[in-house]
Parts: C-alpha cells; structure tokens; sequence
C-alpha cells in the first residue's frame, strides 16, 4: 500500500505562503487609496517621473484638433511588477527551504524559459501605441462602425481572435480595447458594453491559444500533444463565445 504523508496545518499554511503573500501586494497596489498617493498632489507624486515622446507631443493632433501630448509615466514605486517583486522578496525570506541562491536560479529557469514572450509583450505594447496615436484604432473603429447593431454581436469575437493570436487578454485589451471604444462611439453604444465583450470574448480564446496549450502540456508532461488539446478545447472555446455574443448582444437592445 502506498504510505500516505501528512502535513501539519503549519506546513500547509507555509506551503501557500508565497500565494498569500502575492495577493497581499497585489490587493494594496490595487487600492485607490494607494494609487492616489502617486497622483498630482499626493504624497508620493515625486516618484512619477513623465517622459514626453519625441515626434508625438505636441506634433500632431487628434480628431477635435487639439494637440496631442504623449507622454510615458515611468512610476517605478507604483507598478504591479514591484508589488509583484516584493512579493517574491519576502517569499524568499519567510520560506525556510529557499534562499537566494536558489532564487536566482530560478529567476534564469524563468528568464531562459519566458524570454520569447518577454520580447511579444513588448512589441505588442509598441504596436499598440503605434496604432493608437497613428490614428490607426480610430480609422478601424470608424469602419467597423458602419456594422451598426451587430458591432456588440461581434465585439467578443475580435477579443477571441486577440488572445488566440497574443496569448494574452491584457495585450488583447492593450491592442484592441481603443479600436472597441471608437466603434462603440460610432453607434451610440456604452463603450464599456464593446470592452467588456472584447475582454469576455478573449478569456475564451485564451483556452485555444497555442501558447496557453504549450505551458500547459509542458507542466503536466504532454509536450508534443499540443494538437490534441486544441482538438479536445476549441468546441467548448466557441460554445462560450457564442453565449457571450449572443450575451453581448442583448445587453445592448435592453439597455
């Protein structure tokens, strides 16, 4: 008979620690509270150092004619990767098994292992912004506008295809949520109505997208069955995005 181990309630509670411990950070960074100490006026405000952007400020103008000032708020106090990193910090030191040899080690494993999607995210911001003061979203959302009542039918639907393609729901929303505003507001609709769609539409495409599946095979020891995931997930990928559409959809008749 297999022997079974037991944990004392201590060794659990120390086990989930680096989770608790994350959420914490996270929830604090999250608060208003603290996101209005870096705001004009709050007591942290020095720590937000603006960077204005070369050919963008005040070199080109929106659609009502006044000047575009595009600029970078470097806050390195106030970024979730710092709640996240402190997080990790005193992970470190509150778990008796790992220090910071241990630590590095891992933080390479992770380097070597994510630097390709490093690099996707990066570009994808860079894309996003290009796209965004180009005029680009503003011209796409222009067009598709012209689809009338059936934009908030297929707002979910270029959610689904975002993530498919970044893997990612906040890239998807970083690429496309200004192309759903500029629809919305072309048909009199609740920009928030679109957002929301493209958001719920690429939470389902992130269960087909190749490199959720890749991560996913790799953790349980199925790499190179990545096929046979897609194949077993896409229907039930499309069943919600259908619900969501059609969701979508009657949320703006009703309101």
């Amino acid at each position: 008979m297999p022997v079974i181990e037991r944990h004392s309630v201590r060794d659990i509670a120390v086990a989930w620690s680096p989770f608790y411990i994350l959420t914490a950070f996270v929830l604090i960074w999250s608060l208003p509270v603290f996101k209005g100490l870096f705001t004009a006026g709050g007591a942290l405000a020095g720590a937000v150092f603006p960077v204005a952007i070369p050919g963008l400020t005040g070199e080109i103008a929106n659609a009502a004619g006044d000047p575009v000032t595009a600029t970078w708020d470097f806050t390195p106090l106030n970024a979730t990767g710092t709640a996240i990193l402190l997080a990790v910090i005193v992970s470190t030191l509150t778990t008796p098994n790992i220090d910071a040899k241990v630590l590095f080690r891992e933080l390479g494993a992770t380097l070597r292992t994510l630097w390709q999607a490093l690099v996707l995210i990066a570009l994808i911001l860079a894309l996003a912004n290009i796209a965004n003061y180009s005029g680009g979203s503003s011209s796409m959302g222009s067009a598709l506008a012209a689809l009338g009542p059936l934009v908030p039918l297929l707002a979910p639907i270029i959610g689904w295809i975002g993530v498919f393609l970044t893997g990612s729901v906040v890239n998807n929303n970083t690429l496309f949520a200004p192309l759903q505003v500029v629809t919305a507001e072309g048909i009199g609709a609740d920009p928030a109505l679109t957002v929301a769609g493209n958001t719920a539409g690429g939470n389902t495409g992130k269960v087909i997208s190749p490199q959720s599946i890749a991560i996913a095979a790799g953790a349980v020891g199925l790499s190179g069955r990545e096929s046979e995931i897609l194949r077993a997930s896409i229907l039930y990928s499309l069943g919600m995005l259908a619900v969501i559409c059609v969701w979508s959809f009657t949320l703006y008749l009703v309101f």
